[in-house]
């Protein structure tokens, strides 16, 4: 995953540093955004030690726009600079590498969630029975049927 999250916020932070940013295209953010931002990267680099290959790609891809907004936020006195504009007909949206790595991360990690339930539906017997799914997913060819 972290083989993923630098080089992505590497890339987020490189195009901040030397894309200039308007005044008014600056994301304000809390503390509390900060650590609830930390607290889910924690979460991803957990989720990706009991899940295949394909959901740590995916968490990695998220897990580099949470570092990119985090080390942003934490630069700039809690402000995300926006540097990419894109100016429509009915409005302008200003937004960073970092926002894209979160949305491409939140619809990788879904899907390939997603497509791992489908496959290994089988192992799990009961839609309240979901105990040891972490470890059947795991080892699908364990016969334990606890």
């Amino acid at each position: 995953m972290l083989g993923i999250a630098f080089p992505l916020a590497g890339a987020d932070l490189l195009v901040k540093s030397s894309k200039p940013t308007e005044a008014w295209a600056y994301h304000q953010r809390s503390y509390t955004w900060l650590l609830l931002s930390v607290a889910l990267f924690i979460g991803l680099a957990l989720i990706v030690r009991i899940t295949p290959l394909v959901v740590a790609l995916a968490a990695g891809v998220l897990a580099g726009g949470l570092l990119g907004n985090s080390l942003s936020a934490a630069w700039n006195g809690m402000e995300v600079p926006n540097p990419l504009i894109i100016v429509g007909s009915r409005g302008v949206v200003a937004f960073n590498l970092a926002d894209v790595w979160v949305l491409t991360g939140i619809i990788l990690l879904v899907l390939s969630l997603g497509f791992l339930l489908v496959r290994h539906r089988s192992l799990i017997r009961s839609t309240t029975d979901v105990t040891g799914l972490a470890e059947r997913l795991r080892d699908p060819s364990s016969t334990d049927n606890r």
